[in-house]
């Protein structure tokens, strides 16, 4: 079982690091990161990151740490706009 997670995992990163990367639209003018949801795993929180906003350059959105690191961690989705 936590082979299928940590290939899951790995698959899942590849492919928002994919994503970033291949994301080449030009940039906007922004103002700010806007928070847009909280996630319990960072891995759903790149999934939704991918699924909803894979074609946004990756400098308009992030997946960060809810303050500091703990076990029971969360993680929040940020649009910069």
């Amino acid at each position: 079982m936590k082979t299928v997670e940590r290939a899951l995992k790995a698959g899942l990163c590849a492919l928002a690091v994919g994503g970033m990367l291949l994301a080449s639209s030009p940039a906007a003018s922004a103002a700010s990161w806007h928070w847009v949801a909280r996630f319990d795993l960072w891995a759903a929180c790149q999934a939704r990151m991918i699924t909803q906003y894979g074609g946004w350059n990756a400098d308009h959105v992030k997946c960060e740490i809810d303050g500091t690191w703990h076990p029971t961690q969360t993680y929040s989705l940020y649009l910069y706009y």
